[in-house]
């Protein structure tokens, strides 16, 4: 199997077995690739799991999302298993937000770590837009109870 990624080859292919008594040092079992799509796939999903941050099918219509126009944007620059993440994100209107790029931050430096033991050197979140509450209903296909005047 000359694709593998493996540098040893596998036991099936006539290398030699450690016994269970022979210790191995981790740094000598293999190493931890987290391709760059892996980071922000969790980087998306610490995002939107942040309360007050709009769900990406509200921030635009179905051909924005075919585009890539959809919020959050997320930009991130990596070296080894350190990272920097630039990210734009629309809010629901009234969440404040200072708090909620703040949590954003926290979220995505968390997560990277934790899921993808990528180290955060720096996470930038910028309010690119304000989206209202009744879009986020819409693009969640609850209705909203209307009220009679």
């Amino acid at each position: 199997m000359s694709d593998t990624p493996f540098a040893q080859p596998l036991p099936s292919q006539g290398a030699a077995t450690t016994s269970s008594d022979e210790t191995v040092d981790a740094g000598d079992r293999g190493a931890l690739r987290v391709a760059d799509k892996v980071v922000e796939k969790v980087t998306r999903a610490a995002v939107l799991g942040v309360p007050g941050v709009a769900p990406d099918a509200a921030t635009t219509g179905t051909v924005g999302r075919a585009l890539g126009r959809a919020y959050p944007h997320i930009a991130c620059s990596r070296a080894g298993d350190r990272a920097r993440v630039l990210l734009e994100i629309a809010l629901v209107w009234p969440a404040p937000a200072a708090s909620v790029a703040r949590q954003v931050c926290e979220a995505v430096t968390e997560q990277l770590r934790t899921l993808a033991g990528v180290h955060v050197d720096e996470v930038r979140a910028t309010v690119a837009r304000i989206v209202d509450p009744s879009d986020v209903l819409e693009a969640t296909g609850t209705t909203k109870e209307r009220r009679v005047r």
